[in-house]
């Protein structure tokens, strides 16, 4: 447990990046997601090809970049993002949140893509947010090189999760909690 306010040090940090963020404005803010999403979802339909097609029926979709650290018991991330209403076209701007306990090691750049099938399950992300519990992975890559376990997971009846490693070394099997909500700021 003496890793313990290392790693609550680590999450206020990470919590407090938006508000360190305070030269952007929103509007910036919202291009700089926009942008993480389009590539992103460049990146996505180039490893699978058919995510395009079920993206392009789905009910909406959802992108976020993250980052996330695992020190011996305790993990911890933050990261934001964007759901879209393929519907109407219209994006909501969130943030999530990690913290976990079990036994890793390692930290992780990623990218998250949520495909919406259901429209209750999409209201109720971008309305309520979104509670997630339990994970296990394993990744190891930098730039180019390396790999990841994961892929395309059924996480909820109705939604479908992408999980695309950008960098980094992490082994872990935590009880994790992860929370998607609204970001206030960027929703106005």
């Amino acid at each position: 447990m003496k890793y313990l306010p290392l790693v609550l040090a680590f999450c206020a940090c990470l919590v407090a990046q938006p508000a360190l963020a305070g030269s952007s404005t929103p509007a910036e803010q919202r291009a700089g997601i926009q942008k993480m999403a389009d590539e992103t979802l460049a990146r996505l339909y180039k490893m699978n090809p058919d995510a395009a097609r079920e993206i392009e029926g789905a009910v909406g979709f959802a992108v976020f970049s993250s980052g996330s650290l695992a020190l011996i018991w305790v993990s911890g991330g933050y990261g934001h993002g964007l759901a879209h209403d393929n519907r109407n076209g219209a994006d909501v701007y969130m943030q999530m949140a990690s913290a976990g306990v079990g036994l890793g090691l390692g930290a992780k750049d990623y990218n998250t893509v949520f495909v919406f099938h259901d429209p209750a399950a999409f209201y109720d992300f971008t309305t309520e947010g979104l509670d997630l519990t339990g994970t296990a992975d394993a990744a190891a890559k930098v730039g180019e090189k390396g790999d990841q376990i994961g892929g395309a997971e059924n996480a909820l009846p109705g939604v479908r999760i992408y999980q695309l490693t950008d960098a980094g070394l992490i082994a872990q099997v935590m009880l994790q909690g992860t929370k998607y909500w609204r970001d206030k700021e960027l929703n106005k």
